[in-house]
C-alpha cells in the first residue's frame, strides 16, 4: 500500500513538471538509440565479414600473375606476365598444408543466349572450385572430370548471368555463345554476391579449364590459382610456402600470392573500430542525459521541499522519501529507455531502405543499454534523493 502511493505520488510528481522531464527523457532515450542504432550496424557489419569469409571460399589463398614491368624508354604496355600455368596448380596441391587447388583462367566476355546478351566473364576452371571457392549449385549440376578431361562445351552460370540472359526461364539445358563457341548450360551457381576483394561471382560463366585454354582462350597460361588451406591460424605460414614453391619453380617473383583472409581482418577492424567510436558517442549521449536528470531531480527537490516536510510530518519516514525519488529517476531512466529503443527501431528501419547495409539485433547491445541507464538513472538521481530524505520536517516546512 506504501509503495502505491509512493509510485502515485512521483508520477503526479512528473506530471506537474511535463517539460523538464520530457528533456530529460529526450536526452537519454537518444543516447539508448545512438548506442543501439549503431550496436546493431556494427553487428551487421560483422555478420557480414563472417558472410564473405565463407563465401570467398575456405581458407582462401589466391596465386596470380604479376603485371608486365614498364620501361620509361618503351611504349606503355599493359597486362600480365604469361608464366603461371596448370602445372603451378598441380605442385602448389602437393603441399601438405593445402587441401585443394583450382585453377583459373578468365577473361571479359560478351555472352548472348538467342536475342539476349551481357557483358560478363569466363572463368575456366575445376571441378574443385566448388568446394575451393565455397560455391553451392542452385539448379542442374556442376562440370566433373570427364567434362574437364574430354574438354566438352558444358557452361555453369552465375546468378546474375542467368537472370540477364533468361530471365525468369529455366536456363538448364539451353545454348549460350561465348566469343561464338556454344555451350550447353548444366547449371545456376547460388548468389554470393559482391566480394570484400571487389569481384563479383555472380557475374560469370563458368567452364571446364582445358575447355577454356583450348577452345576458347587459345591460350597455355592461368590467371590465377585459387588454393584452400587447411588451417587458418596458419595463413601466412601458407602462404609463404607457396610464395617460395612458385618462385623456386619459375625462377624469379613474377606473381603475387593473396591472402584473402587479410581483406576480410581490415573489414572487420574499420567495422570494430566505427562501432567503438559510435558506441562512446551513444555512451557520452547517455551521461549527458544523466546530468539532465540529475538537474530535474535538484530543481525537484527544490521545489517540493515544503511537500516532503508534511509528508515526513504526517509519518512518512527518510526510506519513503528516499524511495520516491530514486523511483522517479528510475521511471525516467526506464521510460528513456523504451523511448530509445522504439527511436532505434525506426532508425534501423530508414538505414535499410535509404542504405544497403546490413543490420542485425544487437541483444547484447539492448542489454548493456538497460544497465546503463539503470545506472544513470540511480547513479544521478541518488544524491537529490538522499538529499531529499536527509531534511526535517521542521526545516521542510519553514522553507515555505
Amino acid at each position: 500500500m506504501r509503495l502505491r502511493r509512493n509510485v502515485v505520488a512521483s508520477i503526479r510528481a512528473l506530471s506537474a513538471q511535463r517539460l523538464r522531464w520530457t528533456l530529460a527523457l529526450s536526452s537519454v532515450s537518444i543516447g539508448v538509440a545512438a548506442v543501439i542504432l549503431t550496436s546493431a550496424i556494427g553487428a551487421g557489419a560483422s555478420r557480414e565479414v563472417e558472410r564473405s569469409m565463407d563465401a570467398m571460399g575456405s581458407n582462401l589463398i589466391v596465386v596470380r600473375p604479376a603485371q608486365v614491368q614498364r620501361f620509361v624508354a618503351r611504349k606503355p604496355i599493359r597486362g600480365f606476365v604469361t608464366t603461371l600455368e596448370v602445372d603451378d596448380c598441380d605442385a602448389i596441391a602437393r603441399l601438405p598444408f593445402v587441401v585443394a587447388t583450382a585453377p583459373g583462367a578468365e577473361r571479359p566476355v560478351r555472352a548472348k543466349a538467342g536475342n539476349d546478351a551481357t557483358v560478363t566473364k569466363v572463368l575456366g576452371t575445376s571441378p574443385a572450385y566448388l568446394s575451393v571457392r565455397n560455391a553451392r549449385v542452385r539448379s542442374g549440376r556442376f562440370f566433373d572430370h570427364e567434362d574437364d578431361w574430354g574438354s566438352r562445351r558444358v557452361a555453369v552460370l552465375g546468378f546474375r548471368v542467368a537472370e540477364a540472359l533468361f530471365e525468369e526461364a529455366d536456363p538448364l539445358g539451353s545454348e549460350i555463345r561465348v566469343l561464338g563457341v556454344p555451350f550447353e548450360v548444366i547449371g545456376v551457381l547460388e548468389s554470393k554476391g559482391a566480394m570484400p576483394d571487389g569481384s563479383d561471382e555472380d557475374n560469370q560463366i563458368l567452364i571446364p579449364i582445358t575447355t577454356a585454354l583450348r577452345r576458347v582462350l587459345n591460350t597455355t597460361w592461368l590467371t590465377s590459382v585459387f588454393v584452400s588451406v587447411n588451417d587458418r591460424a596458419a595463413m601466412d605460414t601458407a602462404a609463404e610456402g607457396i610464395e617460395d614453391l612458385v618462385r623456386a619453380r619459375h625462377a624469379r617473383s613474377d606473381f603475387s600470392v593473396q591472402n584473402t583472409t587479410k581483406f576480410v581482418s581490415m573489414q572487420s577492424q574499420v567495422a570494430s573500430f566505427l562501432t567503438k567510436l559510435a558506441t562512446g558517442l551513444g555512451v557520452i549521449t547517455l551521461a549527458v542525459g544523466g546530468t539532465g536528470i540529475l538537474a530535474l531531480m535538484m530543481m525537484s527537490v527544490k521545489e517540493r521541499t515544503p511537500e516532503i516536510g508534511l509528508r515526513m510530518a504526517i509519518g512518512a519516514t527518510p526510506n519513503d522519501v528516499l524511495v520516491q525519488f530514486l523511483f522517479e529517476c528510475t521511471l525516467l531512466a526506464s521510460a528513456g529507455w523504451v523511448l530509445g529503443i522504439a527511436i532505434s527501431g525506426a532508425g534501423a528501419i530508414a538505414v535499410s531502405l535509404v542504405t544497403e547495409w546490413t543490420l542485425a539485433v544487437p541483444f547484447d547491445a539492448l542489454l548493456a543499454s538497460a544497465a546503463m541507464v539503470l545506472v544513470a538513472g540511480l547513479g544521478f538521481g541518488a544524491f537529490p534523493a538522499r538529499k531529499a530524505s536527509m531534511m526535517t520536517p521542521i526545516a521542510a516546512l519553514q522553507s515555505r
